[in-house]
């Protein structure tokens, strides 16, 4: 594509020293999601996902992590178990405990970006097994849908993430704040 930078982020991994992580010329999106991982640490992992519509749309829930959403651009509707709604707008998030079950839909007038922040009490140590967006699979295999099934997040009734990604030409998240 013309004028688009495609940045793979994987897996950056914090064992026995720092690592550094940038959010700057993340494409947008035009359909579909990103998912992309930030740095990991053995109890502690940093994520940016970018919805160019939808979000997490079947109610579910995290056992193995607590975690919270931080937006950085857009806005999204997080829905909780009890019915209860709330829209979360631009430097805003919201933190959610391990086994809160919930749902978001991003506001489709602008791409929805945000940071997620998760950590937890692992049942394996080291960072050997990763997912490709940098989350230990040990606390990822703890994530259901609200009727108990095994989360996939690619599951159709999960919604956008379940499409193909269709990058907006020539548009980024944090272009010109270098």
């Amino acid at each position: 594509m013309d004028g688009t930078r495609i940045h793979e982020r994987l897996p950056n991994v914090a064992t026995d020293k720092e690592v550094l992580f940038s959010l700057r010329d993340t494409p947008l999106l035009e359909q579909g999601t990103i998912y992309d991982p930030l740095a990991t640490a053995e109890n502690l992992w940093v994520n940016l996902k970018v919805y160019a519509s939808g979000g997490e749309n079947a109610l579910h829930s995290h056992a193995g992590e607590d975690h919270a959403f931080i937006i950085l651009q857009g806005k999204a509707t997080f829905t909780f178990d009890e019915g209860r709604t709330q829209v979360v707008g631009k430097y805003e998030g919201v933190m959610l405990p391990k086994n809160a079950k919930y749902k978001f839909e991003a506001d489709e007038e602008e791409n929805l970006v945000m940071l997620r922040v998760g950590g937890g009490v692992r049942t394996e140590t080291g960072l050997d097994n990763l997912t490709h967006f940098g989350t230990p699979k040990d606390v990822v295999a703890k994530t259901s849908f609200a009727d108990g099934e095994v989360k996939v997040g690619n599951a159709k009734k999960n919604g956008e993430s379940s499409r193909q990604r269709v990058y907006a030409e020539g548009k980024f998240f944090a272009a010109n704040d270098h």
